[in-house]
């Protein structure tokens, strides 16, 4: 049995690129559009508001959580009955979203860590989020993309981690996943039998008392040392 890591998977929002910013900023694109084409919506909420009745559909409708572009329109949806709209509103509504929310700003240490790990390894983005890989700019870097849309569940089931495994071809100790979120991405790839690395940007409290990451980091730039640190020890 090879104990190689082979495959080395990366989460995206708050991994390659803030994930917040980005989503703000659609938003407020998203919410000048409604402005002008559902000024009704937009004179009775404000985007505060709005978000907040996002939040509160999620929280009927918790099977949601795992694909958020049917969050989000099911949101408008819920608007358009509240106020009689006609809904061809909706679809062109959440493409202002969905493309702006596809300008990114990779994080200073992405490229140079990304295109030295490409020639060692195959490599996989793995998301919660709906982050288009090719939409991103991202894609020319990954040998597989997948998100929770497709795996039907989030990252902190080891579902996602699996189908990954299963797509490479690989044994669940061969490969490795970051990302910054302790739960989505250290615990669910370590439930899947998977190394994980935690990618601590803003020097956080490790939040979870029932597993640990293999190794952290504060910087992609720390990622190739981290790996051969993980290497030795497997090998040992």
């Amino acid at each position: 049995m090879s104990s190689e890591i082979k495959v080395i998977s990366f989460d995206l929002d708050d991994t390659l690129w803030p994930g917040l910013p980005t989503i703000l900023r659609a938003e407020r694109l998203l919410y000048q559009w409604m402005t002008e084409h559902t000024p009704a919506i937009s004179q009775q909420y404000d985007i505060h508001q709005l978000r907040d009745k996002r939040r509160a559909l999620l929280n009927d409708r918790p099977q949601l959580a795992h694909d958020l572009t049917r969050l989000r329109i099911e949101s408008f949806e819920q608007l358009n009955e509240e106020f009689g709209l006609n809904e061809d509103w909706i679809q062109p509504a959440f493409k202002i979203f969905y493309e702006a929310r596809q300008r990114v700003e990779l994080f200073d240490d992405v490229r140079p860590v990304l295109d030295a790990l490409q020639k060692e390894f195959r490599l996989a983005s793995l998301t919660n989020g709906n982050a288009d890989v090719v939409k991103t700019g991202v894609h020319h870097w990954f040998d597989y993309s997948l998100n929770s849309i497709g795996a039907g569940s989030l990252k902190a089931e080891p579902v996602i981690y699996q189908q990954l495994q299963k797509l490479a071809d690989i044994e669940a100790h061969q490969m490795v996943h970051i990302g910054d979120d302790p739960l989505q991405d250290v615990a669910g790839a370590k439930a899947a039998g998977a190394f994980a690395i935690w990618l601590n940007r803003d020097q956080q409290d490790w939040s979870l008392a029932y597993c640990k990451p293999d190794a952290v980091i504060s910087s992609l730039t720390a990622l190739p040392a981290a790996l051969a640190q993980l290497h030795n020890r497997i090998e040992s």
